[in-house]
């Protein structure tokens, strides 16, 4: 059996305890972040500053960080929006995962202009998609490469943690995001790091 290699980040750079050192300047924000966590989560729209995010705070990372831009549901079913988002990412499309949490079917036209990229939809519903598909936490992960599972709650750091280890361990690489803002993430983060990893 394949060992899955869990990636592990939150959603944001913006941390309201001692994450970062006193004296560690902004610029170095990132450097210092992902040499702790390897994968990053980023809410983007098509106003966004999407050169700033791919050649400043994303260069040289390869291939052992994930990127993972945030869509809202009503980006992603607006066809002219969608096309004109994915028009500003094409020069970077091998460097991130789109990722948006759907509560209803999508539109086929515009599941149409996502199905040849990297992309992970997150739903508690039933979808029709041309995507992979998981099952954790009563949520189903429709992925084209990587499956990306964003959690708003790691309190029961156990038994969520052997959830994925059993939803997702047969994958090769998996990307779990906090979106929580809880003191406390960067522990519960760590420790699932550390569970799933070990």
């Amino acid at each position: 059996m394949t060992k899955t290699e869990f990636l592990i980040g939150r959603v944001g750079l913006e941390f309201g305890d001692d994450f970062y050192p006193d004296d560690l300047p902004e610029d170095w924000y990132f450097d210092h972040y992902s040499s702790l966590f390897k994968a990053l989560a980023l809410p983007v729209d098509t106003d966004e500053d999407l050169d700033y995010i791919f050649e400043t705070i994303y260069a040289d990372l390869g291939d052992y960080f994930e990127l993972v831009l945030i869509v809202e549901q009503s980006v992603l079913n607006d066809k002219a929006q969608l096309k004109q988002l994915l028009a500003s990412l094409q020069d970077y499309q091998e460097s991130y995962t789109l990722w948006c949490n759907v509560t209803s079917q999508p539109e086929s036209a515009c599941l149409k202009l996502i199905e040849d990229k990297k992309v992970c939809l997150q739903s508690s519903v039933t979808l029709k998609s041309p995507f992979n598909q998981c099952k954790v936490l009563e949520q189903t992960l429709y992925y084209s490469d990587t499956p990306v599972l964003v959690l708003s709650d790691l309190t029961e750091l156990n038994s969520i943690s052997q959830e994925l280890i059993d939803s997702m361990g047969h994958l090769p690489k998996a990307t779990i995001i906090c979106a929580s803002t809880v003191g406390d993430t960067l522990n519960h983060m760590q420790s699932i790091s550390a569970l799933v990893n070990s």
